[in-house]
C-alpha cells in the first residue's frame, strides 16, 4: 500500500498546507511505507526539503493554473489499496483526481485544512452552485476524512449534506522542545507571528483591544511576509487606533531573528478568526512560550482543557484584558505548555498514532 499525497499547486510556494504534507510523508515514511506527493509542474518551482527530494512527482495537467487545473497524469500512479490525501478543496483538480482514484480502487481521504470554515465557504464565487455540488461529491464519496480536530467534522458534512466515510481526527505533530529554543521571556513586548492577513488572521481584532487597553499599553510586535496588501492595511490601522507608539510592524522573521523574538517575549498571541491547525502555534507551545488563542478557532477547547494556551475572545470589547494579564510571562503556562508537548504532540507521538491507522486502513484497503 502506498500513501499518495495529490495537491496540484505542491510546487508553487511554501505554506502551512505544504508543511502539512511534507510532514505527513515523513510520518508514512517512519511507519515502514511508500509515500509520495504528485502535482502539476510549475514554471519556478521552490525549493524542497533535502530529505523528501525523492518523494515529490510532476504529472501532467491541462488548465491554466489553480483554478482550471485538472490531472490527466494520475492513472499510472495510483492503484488498488493505495491511499490516495486530496489537499484543500473547491478547485477541479481534486473532482478530477477522486474520480480517478476511486475508478482505480483506492481509498480516497480528504484533507480540507480549513477550507470548509464560514469564513472561506461565505466568499466563495460560485456561479449557479456548480462548485459546491462538485465539492458535495468529493466530500461524501471520500472513504475517508483526516481532520486535525473534531469540531471540523461537522463543517465537511454541512457542505456533503450527509457522507458516509470514516473520520480520522489526528492533528499537525509539534517539533520536539528539544529541538528549538527555549523560551526565556524577560522582553518588553508581546509577540504575533503570521501572515499579514488582517481578516482571516484576525489581526484587525488584536489591534482593536490593544487599543482598549489602559496606557500605558505594552509594547506588540507583529512580523511576518506581506499577503495581497495586508500588511499595509495592518499599518494604516495601526495609525487609526492611535497606536503607532506601541505596535511595531516587522518583515517575514526567520533563522535566528525569528527564535530571538519568540523566546524574548512575553508571550505569543495567536487572534486568528479561523484555523485549522495552527503550525506555529505548535512551535510556541513546543519552546514553552505562553500562549493566547482566540476562542474562534479549533484549537481553542483542546489546548484550554489541557491546561497548555489561555483563551481568548479576541474578537469581542473587552475580551483580551484578562487573558493577557493572566499569560504575560506566565512562567508555569510555559511549563505545562513544553511538558505537554513533548508528552503528547510531538510528531513523533502523532506519528506513531498514524502509523497504527496506515495498518488499519491496509486491511481493509482491498475492495
Amino acid at each position: 500500500m502506498r500513501v499518495v499525497h495529490y495537491y496540484a499547486r505542491f510546487l508553487a510556494h511554501p505554506s502551512g498546507v505544504t508543511e502539512s504534507i511534507e510532514n505527513w510523508v515523513r510520518q508514512a515514511h517512519r511507519a515502514g511505507r511508500e509515500a509520495v506527493v504528485l502535482c502539476a509542474s510549475v514554471p519556478d518551482p521552490r525549493e524542497l526539503p533535502t530529505d523528501l527530494r525523492g518523494c515529490v512527482r510532476t504529472v501532467s495537467h491541462v488548465g491554466r493554473g489553480r483554478t482550471s487545473w485538472v490531472p490527466t497524469g494520475l492513472a499510472g500512479e495510483v492503484g488498488e489499496g493505495d491511499v490516495l490525501y486530496l489537499h484543500e478543496g473547491w478547485v477541479l483538480s481534486n473532482v478530477a483526481a477522486a474520480r480517478s482514484a476511486r475508478a482505480r480502487g483506492a481509498v480516497v481521504v480528504l484533507m480540507p485544512h480549513g477550507v470548509y470554515e464560514p469564513g472561506v465557504t461565505t466568499r466563495l464565487r460560485d456561479l449557479a452552485g456548480a462548485r459546491r455540488a462538485a465539492e458535495a461529491s468529493v466530500v461524501r464519496r471520500a472513504d475517508w476524512l483526516h481532520v486535525f480536530y473534531a469540531s471540523e467534522g461537522p463543517l465537511a458534512d454541512g457542505v456533503a449534506g450527509g457522507r458516509s466515510g470514516d473520520t480520522l481526527v489526528l492533528p499537525n505533530g509539534a517539533p520536539s522542545p528539544a529541538e528549538v529554543p527555549r523560551w526565556v521571556g524577560g522582553g518588553d513586548y508581546f509577540f504575533w507571528m503570521g501572515r499579514y492577513d488582517p481578516d482571516h488572521k484576525g489581526i484587525d481584532n488584536l489591534l482593536r483591544r490593544w487599543a482598549e487597553l489602559p496606557a500605558p499599553r505594552p509594547r506588540l510586535v507583529l512580523a511576518g511576509p506581506d499577503f495581497r496588501g495586508g500588511r499595509e492595511r495592518t499599518a494604516r490601522l495601526v495609525r487609526d487606533l492611535g497606536l503607532g507608539d506601541c505596535v511595531e510592524l516587522r518583515g517575514n522573521a526567520r533563522g535566528e531573528e525569528k527564535w530571538l523574538l519568540v523566546t524574548g517575549c512575553r508571550a505569543y498571541l495567536h487572534p486568528s478568526r479561523w484555523e485549522s491547525c495552527s503550525i506555529t502555534v505548535l512551535e510556541m507551545l513546543a519552546a514553552g512560550v505562553p500562549v493566547v488563542v482566540s476562542s474562534t478557532i479549533h484549537a481553542a477547547e483542546p489546548l484550554r482543557a489541557a491546561g497548555v494556551a489561555v483563551v481568548a475572545h479576541v474578537d469581542r470589547p473587552g475580551g483580551l484584558l484578562g487573558p493577557l494579564q493572566e499569560v504575560d510571562e506566565n512562567r508555569d503556562l510555559g511549563r505545562r505548555a513544553r511538558e505537554w508537548t513533548e508528552r503528547a504532540a510531538t510528531w513523533d507521538r502523532v506519528g506513531a498514532r498514524y502509523g497504527d491507522w496506515l495498518s488499519r486502513v491496509e486491511e481493509g484497503a482491498v475492495r
